[in-house]
């Protein structure tokens, strides 16, 4: 009998939470990069050694971007962002950007929906996730970014896999080896974040 290899798991895949192992392409979604950098770039180091494409959508200008000699700024704030995501050292990570004045109002959730149908497709295969933040309620706009990927899971009947920085609502949790947590690290101090520090060499998501 034939083998479907479309629903096949990726190749690796067991190191992922048992909830993602037929996941084989992964488009996400967050506000500034640094909050992604803080509670998910774990989960995209996985994903990419088990052969899974990362599409990661920035959603909001990096700061600098909007002040005198715009584009010197703007070019800079991308310079960093390369070197954050190098840190990753995941081949198939790619960024792009929405560059949308931040806070993100819902007035702006017709750009948001756009920018993530384009990275879904059309018709998408088998297997595409959408990672969307769960919001911590401190930052407005990191509601108006998940409830736009939640209508576009919705319409494309994809998978939702929530990133947050604890563990309150957490479904899954995934533990970081030496080698992942020192590339999330050099990753976050390649941005000169301010995120929140970093407590534990755990993430969490909701599903």
């Amino acid at each position: 009998m034939p083998t479907d290899t479309a629903l096949q798991p990726p190749l690796g895949s067991r190191a992922l939470p048992a909830q993602l192992r037929r996941c084989r392409r992964v488009v996400a979604i967050t506000v500034h990069l640094p909050e992604f950098l803080l509670a998910a770039s774990g989960l995209v180091q996985r994903l990419g050694a088990a052969g899974v494409r990362t599409d990661l959508l920035v959603a909001a200008a990096e700061p600098g971007a909007d002040e005198p000699a715009e584009e010197r700024a703007d070019e800079s704030a991308g310079d960093v962002i390369a070197a954050a995501l190098g840190e990753l050292r995941v081949p198939e990570l790619v960024r792009h950007r929405l560059a949308l004045p931040a806070p993100i109002g819902a007035d702006r959730a017709d750009d948001l929906l756009a920018g993530l149908s384009e990275l879904v497709g059309f018709d998408p295969e088998p297997g595409v996730y959408c990672l969307a933040p769960a919001g911590d309620g401190l930052d407005p706009s990191q509601a108006i970014v998940g409830e736009a990927a939640q209508r576009i899971a919705r319409v494309y009947r994809l998978r939702l896999v929530r990133y947050t920085a604890t563990s309150d609502t957490a479904a899954a949790e995934l533990d970081l080896d030496g080698q992942e947590w020192a590339r999330k690290c050099a990753a976050l101090a390649a941005c000169d974040t301010q995120a929140t520090p970093l407590h534990g060499e755990r993430e969490y998501f909701g599903l």
